[in-house]
């Protein structure tokens, strides 16, 4: 017959180490012989401030959502034909008839391109700043009617 042996629980103390009477523990002994206590549950406050926390952050993921929302239907109305808009926010050609000679905007174009191609040497920096004064900034969009300087 088999004997049938269960181990300890638990929850049970160590056993204590085997040592002569009257000879002192060591430290190793005596280490094996502390009680873990169990763990201790966390105040109140710092739940509460643990959930403040989670309530910012979630806070700030949904601004940055919103934001990037926002700025993505601005940019799909521009690209579908709306009116284009530079940086800040206001229209960039003006309503009513051009005043003078019109470039239409191509994918790939930008003021520099387009300032080049009508003075093909020298610098075309003051030229580029008369194209943005013109059109009501240096952002462009595809289809845009860029006024040409005279």
């Amino acid at each position: 017959m088999a004997a049938v042996v269960h181990p300890a629980p638990r929850h049970h103390r160590p056993v204590r180490p085997s040592r002569p009477a009257g000879r002192a523990r060591t430290p190793r002994e005596e280490r094996h012989l502390r009680v873990v206590p169990p763990p201790r549950h966390h105040p109140a406050a710092v739940y509460r401030r643990r959930q403040v926390h989670a309530a910012l952050a979630a806070l700030v993921l949904a601004t940055v959502l919103v934001v990037a929302a926002w700025t993505g239907a601005r940019a799909l109305a521009g690209a579908l034909g709306g009116v284009p808009l530079h940086a800040s926010g206001a229209p960039a050609a003006t309503a009513g008839a051009p005043s003078g000679p019109v470039h239409v905007v191509q994918p790939g174009d930008t003021l520099w391109s387009i300032a080049r191609s009508l003075q093909p040497t020298g610098d075309v920096r003051a030229l580029v700043d008369r194209l943005a004064a013109l059109n009501g900034g240096g952002a462009l969009q595809v289809g845009q009617r860029l006024v040409l300087p005279g």
